[in-house]
């Protein structure tokens, strides 16, 4: 039995020696989605999506997430919650929304870990629109390009808030057209009513799993088809993405960090 337990510790030293010497944490992946209407006359939606920021500041991987958006010039940058993972990073966060062309609509939800710090939604978006980015807690923005209406749907986390589908449409509610849904955890879905059971008009954007972060047998990840990537058996297409940061662990390894942009044609 004792010889077990030193075996197990033996194993768990060397799989975590392992994970250390080939962290992945710095290894940005750019992906990029296309998808909606093939006519000529479609105006094409440009959307960077930063999912679990968990700013550090300085750190050379947001540096390439500030550089890549600007490089790309997208309409909207949606920060999909989990930007930061302490109070005293406030600062460092507004360091690098300010960084962020304006040529972008900024818009930003919450996470669990902007509950986890303590920080009052009333100060955070106060902040937030220092900065430039609005910030929707069961709410909705109308944004515009070329007279064509998009609607921004942005709901509470379902982990620590209180995601309402009614209250973040209370301005629209009969709403007719295209509709981007912004909910970082994904199980936000459930919530939101589909009119069929294939919606092609809304797409919801999510984050928090962050793929995963350490994944030592992605073979596993086979109970959990929605883990990260598309997931489009609820009634309308979702994308996880896999996030910038880290929570807990400082350490990513089978599940790269990721900063998607996506060509919406409406």
């Amino acid at each position: 039995m004792i010889r077990l337990v030193y075996g197990l510790l033996l194993l768990m030293i060397l799989v975590g020696l392992f994970v250390y010497l080939n962290d992945e944490s710095g290894d940005l992946e750019v992906t990029r989605h296309r998808f909606g209407k093939t006519a000529a006359s479609a105006v094409t939606w440009r959307i960077a999506q930063v999912s679990d920021l968990h700013i550090r500041g300085g750190a050379e991987i947001e540096a390439r997430v500030i550089g890549l958006i600007n490089q790309e010039k997208p309409d909207l940058v949606v920060l999909t919650g989990d930007q930061l993972s302490h109070r005293d990073k406030l600062p460092e966060l507004g360091k690098f929304l300010d960084k962020l062309d304006n040529h972008a609509k900024k818009i930003a939800i919450l996470g669990n870990w902007e509950y986890w710090t303590g920080l009052d939604k009333v100060e955070l978006r106060r902040f937030h629109a220092q900065h430039g980015v609005t910030l929707l807690v069961n709410g909705a923005l109308v944004v515009e390009k070329e007279r064509q209406s998009l609607l921004v749907v942005g709901l509470d986390d379902a982990r620590l808030g209180h995601p309402n589908w009614e209250r973040a449409l209370a301005e629209h509610p009969t709403w007719p057209g295209s509709m981007l849904i912004l909910a970082h955890n994904p199980d936000t879905i459930a919530m939101v009513p589909a009119r069929e059971k294939v919606v092609t008009d809304r797409v919801m954007l999510s984050g928090h799993t962050h793929g995963g972060q350490i994944v030592l047998f992605p073979f596993l990840n086979r109970n959990h088809p929605c883990l990260a990537g598309w997931c489009r058996d609820q009634g309308m297409p979702m994308y996880i993405s896999r996030g910038v940061g880290m929570s807990v662990i400082p350490l990513r390894f089978g599940a790269r960090p990721e900063l998607p942009f996506f060509e919406w044609r409406l």
